[in-house]
């Protein structure tokens, strides 16, 4: 899963979840696997995603074309938080 904040000139501002769902209809439509991205993935493609799962999630805030929704909202990805390690430093 991948979460990203959103925040659009219209006023939405949410952080949505990209499920693995959304990345298989991302790689359909695409017809680029995620798993390849993993290491450098473009804001391009970052955009592209978003603009999927906000389609499906909130369909009344989302611009129908993707050249729309990258001009008028705003997109990064939330960092994952990691577990700590619970092995102490030098062990």
């Amino acid at each position: 899963m991948l979460t990203l904040h959103i925040t659009g000139d219209n006023g939405f501002d949410a952080e949505v979840v990209a499920k693995p769902r959304h990345i298989l209809a991302f790689e359909r439509a695409t017809g680029t696997k995620f798993s390849e991205l993993e290491d450098e993935v473009s804001m391009a493609t970052i955009y592209q995603l978003a603009h999927l799962v906000m389609k499906i999630q909130h369909p009344q805030d989302t611009p129908v074309k993707l050249a729309e929704f990258e001009e008028t909202f705003d997109v990064l990805p939330v960092a994952d938080e990691q577990t700590p390690d619970p092995t102490p430093a030098g062990a």
